[in-house]
Formats: structure tokens, sequence, C-alpha cells
């Protein structure tokens, strides 16, 4: 059997495509999550009664779904 170097160097090639490609999602991922956290952020600033209603009305929604299940 012969050795040939190039495998091992494609082999180096995939995996650092591999770490570049899950580095890329990553930091997307924590660019949108900074984007969205500065929005609700904002409209905390600007319009906090409403904003919390918005949060928490879907909350509300499904404990008031169980509850009219369960009886």
């Amino acid at each position: 059997m012969i050795y040939n170097p190039i495998f091992e160097e494609e082999i180096e090639s995939k995996t650092q495509l591999k770490k570049l490609k899950k580095e890329i999602k990553t930091r997307a991922r924590n660019d949108n999550m900074k984007e969205t956290i500065g929005r609700v952020y904002n409209l905390l600033q600007k319009k906090p009664a409403l904003t919390i209603i918005s949060i928490f009305h879907p909350i509300l929604n499904l404990l008031k779904m169980t509850k009219t299940k369960e009886v």
C-alpha cells in the first residue's frame, strides 16, 4: 500500500470546512438573537404595557385552554 498525503489534506480541509460552517451558523444565530432582544427592548421602552401584555397573552390563552379541557 502506498502512502498518499493528498488524502490527509482532503480530510483536514473537510474538517476545517465543517468547523467553519458550524462557526458561521453559531455567529448567525447569535446575531439574530441580539437583534431580536434589541427589538424587544426598544418596544419595552416605547410601549411597556402593550409589550408585556403581548408577551404574556399566548401563555394566558394556553392556561385558559387547559382549564376548560379539564372541566
